[in-house]
Formats: structure tokens, C-alpha cells, sequence
């Protein structure tokens, strides 16, 4: 029974990344349903924004305080200067330039931009040598293939309906088509970034809770600073009475800036910034199951070949990256063995 019990502890935490993560895009897929519906009845995205902040605030703060009492290193003004700009690039510019760009595209682009990060923090992974691509080597081949193929499924699962391609965007190229493409593809650079980062403070502040907490609290002040100047008075009162609204803010506050970006920092510190966001793909895929399974909206050749893409693009990613970290884990070993037993 002890033996069992320690088959099955080894198998959780080794799976505990793959679980957290795909949990983390399918509460995003949910929040998403939610905030869309919020909207639509006229609440206003930035201060949703920064009530569903401030309730993570609330969260983070005391399981920082609490559970990283021992392991969390002092505070400093480089680390603090690192929240303030992780806090900047993650929550302020990304998620007020993607609410922005709703002004002038659909959220449709938005969904496909989530699915370029994984592209964007890849290649500044290997700008950054945070990450190493050997090209025409197995694992190479597979992260390229794995990101193209996913990349490609969630293309799929948005714009293609059937035996048919029926794309509902227009292609006349307006001056608000470029805006919001802008406005789109700065915020993804600053999530790329973010990511890249992470994996470097995370080194110097290995306390995920702590940070993830310094970074919203950075996050949140700079959004309600900029909020504060293109939004009204008036918005910022909330009919509470909606239980849609309150679940929104509670959804967003607790499992999606708080816990998700810790899982997400988590997932940076332990496994690398493109592990962390090769799960992207599951967003598309999760939001695919719930209109079919939840709202009952009609299924398309498209999006089932959309979705076995993405699985099958993510497995590529995945397995890659295990190698990788089987050789690292081999490579320590061996130069653990080296290391004489008496040193002068």
C-alpha cells in the first residue's frame, strides 16, 4: 500500500505542471465566457479589469505573507524595479492594449494573438539564450513542427467552418484594421517579453507567490492610473446585484490574475518560458468545447480538425521540451559524479 501510495505521489508530481496548466487556459476559457456576457451588458473592461486585480491582491497577499515566510528572500529595489516592470509588461500594456484593440477589431483577433506567444516567446527565448534550438536535430524539428501545427489548428478552429473556408473577416484593410492590429501584436510583444523575464528574475527571487504578488500589485496601480484618464466616473459603479457580475470579478480576480499568473510564473521558474506557454493553444480548444457541449452551438468539420491539430502541435511541444529536460537532468548527474568525494 506505501509503494502504491509513492507510485502515485511520483506520478502527480510529475504530471503537476501538464494538470496546473491545461486547468489554468480551461478557467480562462470559462472567465472569457463570462466577461464576454459582462461586457456585452455594458460594464466596462478596464475597471473590470482592476476590481478583478484588486481581488487578487487580496488573495495573493496572505498565502505570499504565510506560506513563503521562510523561503522568501528580502526585498530589494532591483527586485522591486523587476516587479514594477514585469508588472508593466504583463498585466498593463498586454491587457490594456488587447481590451483597447476591441475598439477597432473583433475578438477574434484577439484569441489568434493568445496563440502567437507561444511563437513570440520562443523566438526571444533564443534571443535571450533562455533556450536552445538545435535545427535539424529530432527535438528541433519537433518544436517548429509543434508550434506551426498548433498554431495552424487554432487558425482552423476560429476561421474555418467546414469543407468550405468561410472567413468572417474582411479583408479591406482599414485604418482601424491597422490600429488594432498594432495595438494586438505590441501587447503579445510585451507578454513575450514578460515571460522571458520572468525567467530571470524568478533566479533572483525564487518566490513565486511573493513575486506574482509585487507584480500585480505593480499592475494593477499602473491600470488604474491609466483607467483613471479614459474612463468615466459612472463606470466605475458596478451593479453588483447581477450575479453574473460578481462571478465575473470573482472568477477573474481569484482564478485568473491571481492564481493564473502564479501557475504561470511557477510553470516559468520550473520548466522554462516556452513550456509555460506552449499551452496557449488549449485556450482555443477549451472555448471550442464549451459552445459545443455547453451552449449546444453547432459542430464543424473545421473545428474538429482545428482541435486535433492543436493536441497534436502541443504533444510535439511537449515531448520536445521533456527531452530536453531528460538530457539536463543527465547532464547534472554526470557532472554530479565527477565531482571528487575529498576536494583540496
Amino acid at each position: 500500500m506505501e509503494m502504491m501510495m509513492r507510485k502515485v505521489e511520483a506520478a502527480f508530481h510529475v504530471s503537476k505542471p501538464y494538470l496546473f496548466l491545461s486547468l489554468n487556459k480551461l478557467c480562462l476559457a470559462i472567465f472569457l465566457v463570462f466577461l464576454q456576457s459582462v461586457v456585452s451588458s455594458g460594464a466596462n473592461s478596464f475597471v473590470l479589469v482592476v476590481y478583478g486585480h484588486l481581488i487578487a491582491i487580496l488573495v495573493l497577499s496572505p498565502l505570499a505573507f504565510f506560506l513563503e515566510k521562510t523561503k522568501r528572500p528580502p526585498i530589494t529595489f532591483k527586485i522591486l524595479s523587476y516587479a514594477f516592470l514585469l508588472g508593466l509588461l504583463q498585466v498593463t500594456l498586454s491587457q490594456t492594449l488587447w481590451t483597447m484593440s476591441l475598439q477597432f477589431v473583433s475578438s477574434t483577433y484577439q484569441s489568434v494573438a493568445l496563440n502567437l506567444i507561444p511563437c513570440i516567446t520562443f523566438v526571444l527565448a533564443l534571443i535571450f539564450h533562455q533556450e536552445k534550438l538545435m535545427f535539424w536535430s529530432m527535438n528541433g524539428q519537433a518544436k517548429i513542427w509543434g508550434l506551426g501545427i498548433s498554431l495552424g489548428g487554432a487558425l482552423a478552429l476560429l476561421l474555418w467552418k467546414g469543407p468550405v473556408v468561410l472567413v468572417s473577416i474582411s479583408f479591406d484593410i482599414t485604418s482601424d484594421d491597422v490600429i488594432g492590429w498594432t495595438l494586438i501584436f505590441v501587447g503579445v510583444l510585451a507578454n513575450g517579453f514578460g515571460n522571458v523575464l520572468m525567467k530571470h528574475v524568478i533566479k533572483m527571487y525564487p518566490a513565486e507567490i511573493s513575486l506574482t504578488t509585487l507584480l500585480v500589485i505593480f499592475g494593477t496601480i499602473q491600470t488604474t492610473l491609466i483607467s483613471a484618464f479614459v474612463v468615466s466616473s459612472s463606470s466605475w459603479k458596478l451593479h453588483f446585484s447581477q450575479a453574473s457580475v460578481l462571478l465575473t470579478l470573482l472568477l477573474g480576480g481569484i482564478g485568473v490574475a491571481g492564481l493564473s499568473n502564479y501557475v504561470t510564473t511557477w510553470a516559468i521558474h520550473t520548466r522554462g518560458p516556452v513550456f509555460a506557454v506552449s499551452f496557449n493553444p488549449l485556450l482555443v480548444l477549451f472555448s471550442f468545447l464549451l459552445e459545443t457541449f455547453v451552449f449546444r452551438a453547432s459542430t464543424h468539420w473545421g473545428s474538429i480538425v482545428g482541435a486535433l491539430l492543436v493536441i497534436v502541435g502541443l504533444y510535439l511541444i511537449l515531448w520536445a521540451k521533456s527531452n530536453d529536460i531528460k538530457k539536463k537532468e543527465m547532464t547534472t548527474n554526470r557532472d554530479a559524479m565527477d565531482v571528487p568525494l575529498i576536494q583540496p
